[in-house]
C-alpha cells in the first residue's frame, strides 16, 4: 500500500487486527537498510491499529503486527493532492492521476526524483576517497569489515567521521588542519617475513580489500520545481484524455485512407513533448558503471 508524504498528512499505517481496544506490539522494519523500531499501538473500536512511519525518507516498510507481515511504501509525490481539489473526491482522483504520471516520468527517469536511503558494498582502493556513482548528499553510517565505524545520529560516540566531497564524487574522512590526500594507492614495497613484528601495514583513509558496507542520504531532498510542473501537466492530460501518441514522432501521412506512418521512437517518451523536453536533462544514457 502507498502512502504520500506530504506536509500536510501523517504517514499512518492503518492495520486490521483481532480485537478491538487491545494493546498491540509491532515491529518496523526499513527495507532499505533492514533497521529496525519497536512500539506498541492500541486499537480502536473498530479492531484498527494507527502506526505512524518515518516520513523523512521515501521508501519500502514491513510492519509485522500479531505475527503478520503488511508491507507500506511511503512515497513523496511529484504534486501534493491535498493542495488540488476543495473535496476529498476530488482529491482523491487527483492522487490516483498523479500516482499514474509519476509512474510515467519514472518510466523515463527510472531513479525517480525522490530522496532515499541508499546502501553501498564495496572495497577500499587504498586512498583517502571511496568513489561515488549516485547524488548522495550526506554519510549515515559506515561499516568497515562489519564492525559500524561512524553512525551520524550518535558522532560523538566515534573516532572519525565522514562525509561526502563538495562535488559529491566520493566519500572521504573528515580532518582538521591542512591534509594532501592520496588520490591513489600507496606504493608499499614487500618486506620478508620474520616471526618477530607484524609487516601489514594499514595506512590512513580506506585500506585496499577493506570491506565497506556504506548507507547514505541519496536523491532529492527537495522535488524540483520543473519536475513538479510537468507532473502537474501529465496529470492535467490523464485527466482529459489528451496524452495522443498520434500526435509524436509522425514519419508520413497518406490522404486516401489516412495512411500514418510512425518513427520507432513513437513510445519512448511521456506522449507530451514538453513535458519529454524538461525530463531530457534528467535521463542518463549510463546507468550503471560497467566495462564498454
Amino acid at each position: 500500500m502507498e502512502l504520500l508524504r506530504v506536509p500536510s498528512l501523517t504517514t499512518e499505517a492503518e492495520i486490521e487486527v483481532t480485537n478491538a481496544s487491545e494493546s498491540y506490539s509491532y515491529t518496523i522494519t526499513d527495507l532499505q537498510d533492514r533497521s529496525q523500531t519497536s512500539g506498541t499501538a492500541t486499537s480502536n473500536s473498530n479492531s484498527v491499529v494507527s502506526i505512524e512511519l518515518p516520513s523523512t525518507y521515501d521508501g519500502s516498510y514491513i510492519i509485522t503486527v500479531d505475527s503478520v507481515d503488511h508491507y507500506f511504501d511511503v512515497v513523496r509525490p511529484y504534486v501534493d493532492p491535498t493542495t488540488q481539489g476543495d473535496s476529498q473526491t476530488e482529491i482523491d482522483n487527483y492522487a490516483d492521476n498523479e500516482e499514474l504520471a509519476r509512474a510515467i516520468i519514472d518510466s523515463v527517469v527510472p531513479e525517480g526524483f525522490y530522496y532515499k536511503k541508499k546502501i553501498i558494498e564495496t572495497t577500499g582502493l587504498g586512498a583517502d576517497y571511496i568513489p561515488l556513482w549516485s547524488n548522495a548528499h550526506s554519510v549515515l553510517k559506515l561499516y568497515e569489515n562489519n564492525i559500524l565505524m561512524y553512525d551520524s545520529s550518535s558522532p560523538d560516540d566515534y573516532s572519525t567521521s565522514y562525509s561526502i566531497t563538495s562535488d559529491r564524487t566520493a566519500i572521504v574522512e573528515d580532518y582538521s588542519g591542512t591534509i594532501n590526500r592520496l588520490e591513489s594507492a600507496s606504493l608499499v614495497m614487500p618486506t620478508g617475513a620474520t616471526d618477530l613484528l607484524n609487516t601489514q601495514l594499514v595506512y590512513r583513509g580506506f585500506p585496499r580489500t577493506f570491506d565497506y558496507r556504506i548507507v547514505l542520504e541519496s536523491g532529492y531532498p527537495k522535488l524540483p520545481s520543473d519536475i513538479s510542473r510537468a507532473a502537474k501537466l501529465l496529470v492535467e492530460d490523464i485527466a482529459c484524455g489528451k496524452i495522443d501518441y498520434a500526435q509524436r514522432y509522425m514519419k508520413s501521412y497518406s490522404t486516401d485512407q489516412f495512411k500514418i506512418g510512425f518513427d520507432d521512437r513513437v513510445f519512448e517518451g511521456t506522449g507530451n513533448l514538453i513535458v519529454d523536453k524538461i525530463l531530457s536533462k534528467y535521463a542518463k544514457s549510463i546507468r550503471t558503471i560497467g566495462v564498454l
